[in-house]
């Protein structure tokens, strides 16, 4: 006599382990995040999940809303910036950054416009390695953005107390 099993019909609805691990894609987790996938416009990811990953490098698909008020700020503050070294070289004070004076040697557009585009143009790789930490140290390029507004804040009061003190406003 010969002995079968008997199989009961829930048993066999249950799929083995290949039926289940039959995946059409890669895992996506073995490759790191590409700099440039921070250009998409849709995306989860805004910052790492484990508190353990925080300390290392990492990418991010999205920003925060706080990040891009502080963008906003370093750039209203480039172009207040600007306006102002303006005013104060038309009352006779000089630009000491040689490359805005040579800018202000070709005309005020020309000023205005390097301006700018020098503002702007790093602002992309600065968000893309904003969670990376420079040199080494526990600074992350992330800060650098906050910095730098802060940096123009002061100049700005800086220009403002020259402006009162030799224009009279």
């Amino acid at each position: 006599m010969r002995f079968v099993p008997h199989h009961s019909a829930a048993a066999s609805d249950v799929p083995t382990e290949s039926e289940i691990d039959q995946r059409t894609q890669s895992d996506r987790r073995k490759t790191p995040t590409s700099p440039w996938s921070a250009f998409p416009p849709a995306g989860q990811r805004m910052a790492c999940r484990r508190a353990r990953e925080h300390w290392r490098p990492y990418f991010v698909d999205r920003f925060s809303s706080g990040m891009f008020i502080v963008i906003l700020m370093l750039v209203i503050a480039s172009i207040v910036d600007a306006v102002l070294t303006i005013q104060l070289i038309d009352a006779g004070a000089s630009e000491i950054n040689p490359l805005m004076t040579r800018l202000l040697e070709h005309g005020i557009q020309p000023f205005l416009f390097g301006k700018y585009v020098l503002t702007v143009a790093g602002i992309p790789l600065l968000l893309i390695f904003q969670n990376h930490y420079l040199f080494g140290a526990r600074i992350r390029v992330g800060y650098l953005i906050p910095m730098a507004v802060v940096i123009y804040l002061v100049l700005i009061g800086y220009q403002l107390v020259l402006m009162h003190k030799y224009v009279g406003l």
